[in-house]
């Protein structure tokens, strides 16, 4: 199927691609099909879903664990439930990314991740009870610590 999109044009998609919110996303309920796309360079710590529905609505994901590698959301197993039946290695968790113009001001909502079941193709929004995690965790702080 072909999907039109808000950065890529207009795209060739198989339909196991499309990644259902069933209560959509906070703010953006009415929409609940994404097309969930990962970059070419498998190193990326970026991936995109973007709304089938309303092609203006995209939101840019990150790989945390790129960088917080013991990142821990705490999740109710009532939630992960509603994702359907998966084995660990079929969740990914992934952090909405807000970038604005400078780069170094780049952050990461860790309080409320993404995820995705690649095997049912359901995902979600959640609130984790983590107190320790941000909603705007700012991802620069961490790289340069990183390289001191």
């Amino acid at each position: 199927m072909k999907i039109k999109t808000k950065f890529f044009g207009e795209i060739q998609v198989d339909e196991d691609k499309i990644i259902k919110f069933e209560d959509g996303i906070p703010g953006f309920e009415n929409l609940t099909k994404f097309l969930f796309m990962t970059d070419s360079d498998q190193n990326s710590p970026f991936c995109w879903i973007q709304s089938i529905e309303d092609v203006e609505i995209v939101f840019t994901l990150f790989d945390v664990f790129s960088i917080l590698p013991n990142y821990n959301p705490s999740i109710e197993e009532a939630f992960l439930k509603s994702l359907g039946e998966f084995e660990d290695e079929d969740l990914l968790i992934y952090s909405i990314a807000n970038i604005p113009n400078n780069v170094k001001e780049m952050t990461l909502n860790l309080k409320a991740p993404i995820i995705i079941n690649l095997k049912t193709n359901k995902a979600k929004q959640i609130i984790c009870a983590n107190e320790d995690y941000d909603i705007k965790y700012y991802v620069y702080n961490e790289i340069k610590r990183d390289g001191e």
